[in-house]
């Protein structure tokens, strides 16, 4: 009994560990496949609502549909949501990016702020 007990717990952290190395390794590999971008994608549920080029400051201001609303600023080359008046505010804390596959995300107004390079992809994300 204590044998199978013994290639039982081998087995479990043979697969343990090799599901943290696919882990590190895909983290890695997405980190290191971004890009700079060239331009913004401003999407409201899922639909492209204005394309800003990442070279030229300007500021957008979102109204979702429930009344809500974000601040969106490109400067010095990377885009912020900058304000918001949603309860968690974690689309403020995500911070200025420039990079492909680090969407700035606010779930309570469905607004998705993403970098995109110049053919217009936003490369690899976590769902590639």
């Amino acid at each position: 009994m204590a044998q199978r007990t013994e290639k039982s717990t081998r087995f479990w952290a043979a697969l343990v560990l090799s599901l943290l190395a696919a882990s590190v390794l895909s983290a890695a590999l997405l980190f290191l496949l971004r890009e700079d971008g060239s331009r913004v994608e401003i999407y409201r549920n899922g639909a492209l609502v204005e394309t800003l080029p990442l070279d030229q400051d300007a500021a957008y201001e979102y109204q979702g549909e429930s009344g809500g609303g974000n601040t969106v600023v490109i400067q010095n080359g990377q885009v912020a949501v900058t304000q918001a008046d949603c309860p968690d505010q974690v689309c403020v804390r995500h911070g200025p990016t420039d990079r492909t596959g680090d969407p700035i995300v606010c779930l309570p107004h469905k607004l998705v702020v993403e970098v995109v390079d110049g053919k217009g992809e936003a490369a690899l994300d976590g769902v590639s």
